[in-house]
């Protein structure tokens, strides 16, 4: 369930919010949105490691088209005027890549973002911008090609 502060209204949409899809539904994001499901990540291969993190890993399942990027006529702060750049962005991002969403904090522990989140059949997925992505990770084979 989404956090209720004391007004009565949704504080935070986290992962423990959850909207169900049939698993045989497709999804098509719209915009630069990408669905991920989220991947454990394996701290050791002797030690079994429990910790509630929200996810920092997945798998992409679903990628939208691309979006045109705002534009302004200032820098930050000095800002009076926005609109949609006549370019149009692709998304990098396809389906299969495996992504990095979190971030090391300066003490060195690993920590996730809240993304919306839904399940697709049994599994749970993340909403996410392929702005919030951090990295593709690229397999050996890949690499050498």
């Amino acid at each position: 369930m989404p956090r209720i502060n004391q007004t009565g209204r949704s504080a935070e949409l986290s992962y423990d919010s959850t909207t169900y899809i049939a698993p045989d539904e497709q999804i098509r994001p719209l915009h630069d949105h990408v669905i991920v499901e989220p991947i454990g990540i394996e701290h050791s291969k002797i030690l079994t490691v429990i910790e509630d993190i929200k996810p920092v890993r997945g798998i992409v399942k679903a990628v939208g088209k691309g979006h045109f990027p705002l534009r302004y006529d200032n820098e930050k702060g000095r800002r009076t005027k926005m609109w949609r750049s006549k370019v149009f962005q692709e998304t990098q991002v396809k389906v299969g890549d495996v992504v990095e969403l979190g971030s090391v904090r300066t003490d060195g522990r690993v920590h996730g973002y809240s993304f919306q989140s839904f399940m697709w059949g049994n599994v749970m997925h993340l909403i996410c911008r392929e702005a919030d992505i951090s990295g593709v990770v690229i397999n050996e084979q890949e690499a050498a090609a």
